[in-house]
């Protein structure tokens, strides 16, 4: 065999070598750096709504699992419009964000995405809904999220705001001379309730099947101080108005406590909570506490307008414990009372927010706009609050909820910082001197003799209704007694030299000036007198 030897020149290989190593160099370079340029997806998630299954209600636990789709933007959820293999693609809490096991990256079109809590396999876009068993509330706790549009690739983080779909009922029970608690064998029914329906994804609307009803268990979580929660999620649209929930304790003693006959508990509504307090004695109920109110403070409601919302907010940072509630009119773009307990231990000073904002509850549709106080100062109004920033003014998170548009309204200015204010700071100090004050503070838009609707505009120049005249309504306790009085305003310049003490009158009569009925659970006699002696 012959070989050829074929000689290079010296300067010719060198070339080679150069030309190599450049190809060499451009190639690494480049695969990496497409990855780095990509980052995989990821979301940070908010939650909107009061049920609070988890422990601090609004926040997320690590391996918690949502189900997410991907698709091209400003289409539909079905089958053509699904990207990147992303059909109801698992991601999973961790620490901060929710991610994907393995890496989703965004292609190069806008997109849409739709995501779920709790995941589950699903078939054709349909969630299933079963709350026959109420034994992990967690897992129940439907959410839905539909904000996420026209993504594209300048951002990998992808905020998600998760709605609750379901409505959630809490139970705070003490239970005196039993073993019952002790032995953490208490069983709770509540009967005829619907189980059975589902949330279509493509449209986010929830169905129910009315027609199936059955008894349910509720989750039964034993404290330390003989004092039990109780716990059911229900679909949205359920009344539990009058219905008789059934209490079971180890001994052998039953206890049926009948939910109060209420227009807000007839039809439950997504994303709310409603709470109540019962007390058991031997097995028996203590107080009549069977025909009660949800809460004192809250005042008797028939029947709602199209227009009127019942709203009920819970301590941002401490859910179990209610903040305030209100009757709010859409239209007229202002709450008819804000209703509230106050006591020493909730006051504070020097963590006012000025954190003007919407409230979380109404659609910004419904509310007014009012970061500044360009809209309602032409007119010689304040964004006057219902509730007093002062009365939330314990820590800046509780205090920022004061500042909800739903929380204002139009008031004469020289009224809300002269003798109105000066109310609400005897208010605070009579809280201070009884066990809780609960207050009821109201704007009437029209009177019996002046039916005509005032407006003012907000910082969009949309209508805001004006009140013609403002409202305290108190009751205090002390021990076991309840003492009461009453306070009207014209919404105007106060004369010169008037105090306070020139507006009194009884509860009684400020329920006939309003057609409000004021403390359901008072009597006539502690509504209709006032006792000097206290309101010092």
């Amino acid at each position: 065999m012959i070989y050829e030897i074929i000689i290079i020149p010296r300067h010719k290989i060198r070339r080679i070598i150069y030309s190599i190593i450049a190809l060499l160099t451009v190639y690494s370079c480049q695969k990496p750096e497409s990855k780095i340029q990509q980052a995989a997806i990821q979301f940070t998630p908010t939650i909107v709504g009061q049920i609070n299954t988890k422990a601090t209600g609004t926040t997320w636990d690590n391996n918690d699992q949502i189900g997410v789709y991907m698709l091209k933007s400003g289409q539909p959820l079905g089958p053509t419009s699904i990207l990147a293999q992303t059909d109801n693609r698992l991601f999973t809490y961790n620490g901060s964000v929710f991610q994907s096991n393995a890496p989703i990256f965004l292609p190069n079109e806008s997109v849409d995405f739709i995501a779920y809590y709790p995941y589950k396999t699903l078939t054709d876009f349909q969630y299933p809904i079963d709350l026959s068993d109420q034994s992990n509330p967690a897992a129940l706790d439907l959410m839905y999220a539909n904000n996420a549009k026209n993504i594209d690739k300048s951002n990998n983080t992808i905020p998600l705001s998760f709605v609750r779909q379901l409505s959630k009922i809490s139970i705070n029970l003490s239970i005196t001379n039993t073993a019952a608690l002790e032995a953490n064998q208490i069983t709770v029914k509540l009967p005829a309730i619907s189980t059975q329906g589902g949330l279509d994804l493509t449209s986010g609307k929830l169905t129910v099947n009315s027609t199936d009803k059955k008894d349910v268990q509720g989750k039964v979580t034993v404290n330390a101080n003989k004092t039990a929660l109780i716990e059911f999620i229900l679909l949205p649209g359920e009344d539990i108005s009058g219905k008789a929930i059934k209490f079971l304790a180890s001994n052998g003693d039953s206890y049926t406590w009948t939910v109060p006959q209420n227009q807000n508990l007839q039809h439950l509504a997504a994303g709310n909570r409603y709470s109540f307090d019962i007390k058991i004695d031997n097995g028996k109920p203590s107080g009549g506490i069977g025909d009660s109110q949800a809460y004192l403070e809250i005042p008797k409601m028939n029947s709602l307008s199209n227009d009127e919302v019942f709203i009920q907010h819970f301590m941002p940072d401490a859910s179990d414990k209610r903040n305030y509630a209100m009757l709010y009119d859409k239209k007229l773009k202002m709450a008819y009372w804000v209703a509230y307990p106050l006591y020493s231990s909730i006051l504070g000073s020097g963590n006012r927010t000025e954190a003007w904002g919407y409230d979380p509850q109404v659609s910004t549709a419904f509310q007014p706009l009012l970061m500044n106080a360009q809209g309602f100062s032409k007119y010689g109004y304040d964004r006057g609050h219902q509730l007093p920033s002062a009365d939330r003014n314990l820590n800046t998170s509780q205090n920022k909820t004061t500042f909800y548009f739903t929380n204002m309204t139009a008031q004469a200015s020289r009224l809300n910082q002269g003798v109105w204010r000066l109310l609400e700071e005897k208010v605070r100090t009579w809280s201070a001197q009884c066990d809780t004050m609960y207050i009821v503070t109201g704007a009437i838009p029209t009177t019996s003799s002046d039916t005509m609707l005032d407006f003012a505009q907000d910082n969009d120049g949309k209508d805001v209704a004006v009140p013609k005249y403002y409202f305290k309504a108190l009751a205090m306790k002390k021990g076991s007694e309840y003492y009461t009085i009453a306070y009207k305003m014209n919404n105007e310049i106060p004369p010169s030299g008037v105090t306070f003490e020139n507006y009194r009158l009884t509860v009684s009569d400020l329920e006939k000036a309003t057609g409000f009925t004021f403390f359901p659970d008072l009597n006539n006699t502690q509504k209709g007198n006032i006792n000097t002696s206290i309101w010092k």
